[in-house]
């Protein structure tokens, strides 16, 4: 009975983590919520869609507040379990009942097959509390790359942390993209001059501290962007906004190149009042050259969670040039 209650509680977290997934994906028509094609690009009445461009804050940068009212949050607003942690616990639980089964039979006049099948359910048994324990840890913000390496993970963590969404940085201004993938993105904006420090993490979303594997699900509402910090006399934000519509296709909904899902949609994330007023002036001028409309978020920033060290300047590490001008192909899987 036990293995039974086990396997219906799987499929029952399995079934809400792909549906929550499919949810945030699709938008039920409601004459309560007013259509947001591109609040979050998602799908809904099927009339002709336009960018909604959200007004701007009324002073000239945002509150370093969270709850600044400014932004809905998209998804869940608690932290679903995963499908990796779905399975691990289903796993951690039949390993530990065989194991636990088996005890009483262990003895010297035990076969080779017993202590065989013991020490493979201890194996997959420790791996799987292992990787558990692991998955429910919280990322170490303090442990990611710093300055020292161009990199902004560290210290926009300590934003998150402390619930700022700033406008500036010592000498140097914040800008916020979401681009598809994070690496090929950020790649693209280490190589421009001007751009002093950059880093990939979740942006948008309804769940704090939220990992990878939790933002892949599509359930927490995040997208895949980039935080940076520039120096305005070198390069203007018109310029990083050029570069974004460049390498996106800003009439695709939720999907930069093969890459698809509501993590993968495109925004700009305005931190002051020139910000957006730049920001709606490129998407208009943008606009002329497609028939069809852009989808891409004009949002405020929120809090900006970066991501996991192995992914801050993934393609950088995995070879390839961050060099400022360089004009090689950028590979985004290395």
């Amino acid at each position: 009975m036990s293995r039974h209650v086990v396997l219906f509680f799987f499929i029952l977290s399995f079934s809400v983590s792909l549906a929550f997934q499919s949810l945030i994906s699709v938008e039920i028509l409601s004459t309560s919520t007013p259509f947001h094609p591109t609040s979050i690009g998602r799908i809904s009445n099927f009339k002709a869609r336009r960018p909604i461009i959200r007004p701007p804050p009324s002073n000239s940068c945002l509150s370093a507040n969270k709850d600044n009212g400014e932004v809905e949050s998209k998804g869940f607003p608690i932290t679903l379990p995963t499908l990796n942690q779905a399975a691990g616990a289903w796993l951690l639980f039949i390993s530990g009942n065989r194991i636990f089964a088996s005890l009483p039979n262990l003895n010297e006049d035990s076969t080779d097959k017993q202590f065989l099948n013991f020490g493979i359910n201890g194996i997959f048994f420790l791996g799987s509390l292992f990787g558990l324990v692991k998955s429910f840890a919280k990322i170490d913000y303090q442990s990611l790359d710093d300055l020292d390496k161009n990199s902004l993970a560290q210290q926009a963590g300590q934003w998150a942390v402390d619930n700022e969404v700033p406008s500036t940085y010592q000498q140097y201004e914040v800008a916020t993209f979401a681009g598809g993938c994070f690496w090929g993105t950020e790649l693209h904006y280490q190589r421009i001059p001007g751009v002093i420090a950059t880093c990939v993490g979740y942006t948008q979303g309804a769940v704090e501290y939220p990992k990878y594997d939790q933002v892949c699900s599509g359930s927490t509402g995040h997208a895949e962007g980039i935080q940076l910090i520039y120096d305005p006399t070198l390069v203007s934000y018109e310029r990083l906004l050029t570069k974004l519509f460049n390498v996106i296709d800003p009439i695709l909904l939720n999907q930069v190149a093969n890459d698809k899902g509501t993590q993968y949609r495109h925004g700009v994330y305005y931190h002051t009042d020139e910000q957006f007023d730049i920001a709606k002036k490129v998407i208009a001028d943008t606009q002329l050259k497609y028939s069809d409309p852009i989808v891409t978020e004009l949002n405020p920033s929120t809090i900006f969670w970066p991501a996991e060290n192995y992914h801050q300047r993934y393609l950088e590490k995995g070879g390839q040039s961050a060099e400022k001008e360089c004009e090689e192909k950028v590979r985004c899987y290395g």
